[in-house]
């Protein structure tokens, strides 16, 4: 956790246990509940910015050691970096341009971002309360589904929300208590489930299956990095994890998991998740600086950039652009996504 999220945290926290006294005691426990059901959905409030001092506000950017010296710094979470890293890399060498490009997490993102150290920072989740900061803005680039795995032999192929939530949870334990939409009886194998619950203070993502990190089983094998989700799910035939689709075929040749349909929409089926009838996706947001005497004045069409590229791409091997998704209905200030289709 990083530290400006530390304080977000211990924020909201203090400022539940000091509620008026005429409406209550608050415990410590309520007040941790109370932090979940802010995170416990796909999108937070655009219009909460964490507050900061006024000479943090006039801070220039200054980047850490491997970006000094280029005309822009860039941190991508590990989900979109192998997607735009060689994209920047074409843009910097036709514009003449020394652009410094590091992966990372989104907390790794959030951490740049609160230091000020980088000019350009991808995530692949919506901010949360302690990533909207004073002259700060995002702008997203589109969403992926995000697919729940299977090892290959397993024959079921399509499970319910409700399934999937409980085998997470823990129960049932065997695939043999299961049957799909189908009918399909799951084989006598134990089950595993796998889990990265990455982004702990972000909505979406995995919050959109079970909302708290406490939700999950604690039998759970949880894994950091996205090639170990395909490896594991692919090591152990009980096993269930989840991954975007254009990373399942980026690892393709380590072996290809098993995708499961959700409620009879399958991952890959695009319109379904552009009219917001698939439940599990990612949200793709880069962010950069519009404040005078702050802002790099190539940042913003580098952005416009990558946001174009995102266009021609097929959504099936990357993602739903961002103007698929403002047809469709879906809820955005300025140019950043905050909310589904409204029904």
């Amino acid at each position: 956790m990083n530290p400006l999220s530390r304080i977000a945290r211990w924020l909201l926290m203090v400022s539940l246990l000091i509620a008026p006294m005429h409406s209550g005691a608050v415990t410590i426990q309520e007040a941790n509940e109370a932090i979940q059901r802010t995170l416990n959905q796909n999108f937070c409030a655009p219009d909460q910015i964490f507050p900061q001092s006024a000479a943090w506000i006039a801070q220039p950017i200054r980047p850490d050691p491997w970006g000094q010296g280029g005309n822009l710094t860039v941190t991508l979470d590990q989900q979109i970096h192998q997607l735009l890293a060689p994209l920047i890399t074409e843009y910097a060498q036709e514009h003449g341009l020394d652009i410094r490009v590091r992966e990372g997490t989104c907390g790794t993102s959030a951490g740049l971002v609160s230091r000020k150290a980088v000019d350009i920072a991808g995530y692949c989740c919506p901010p949360g309360k302690s990533d909207r900061l004073p002259g700060l803005t995002f702008h997203t680039l589109g969403i992926a589904a995000i697919a729940i795995l299977v090892h290959p032999d397993n024959p079921l192929t399509d499970l319910s929300m409700s399934q999937i939530q409980e085998i997470f949870r823990g129960h049932p334990r065997k695939w043999s208590e299961i049957s799909d939409r189908h009918g399909i009886l799951g084989p006598a194998w134990p089950i595993q489930p796998i889990g990265r619950l990455h982004c702990k203070l972000r909505p979406g993502h995995w919050r959109a299956m079970l909302g708290s990190p406490d939700d999950f089983s604690p039998l759970m094998e949880e894994v950091g990095a996205i090639p170990d989700m395909i490896q594991r799910v692919l090591a152990q035939r009980g096993s269930m994890g989840y991954e975007t689709l254009w990373h399942v075929d980026r690892f393709k040749n380590r072996g290809r998991p098993k995708t499961i349909a959700i409620d009879g929409q399958a991952p890959d089926h695009v319109a379904a998740l552009l009219a917001g009838h698939y439940p599990l996706y990612h949200v793709f947001n880069l962010t950069m600086w519009e404040q005078e005497g702050i802002t790099n004045p190539l940042a913003q069409p580098l952005v416009q950039h990558l946001i174009q590229a995102v266009e021609s791409m097929d959504p099936q091997k990357s993602m739903l652009p961002a103007t698929a998704l403002r047809k469709a209905g879906w809820q955005f200030q300025n140019n950043e996504l905050i909310g589904e289709p409204r029904p």
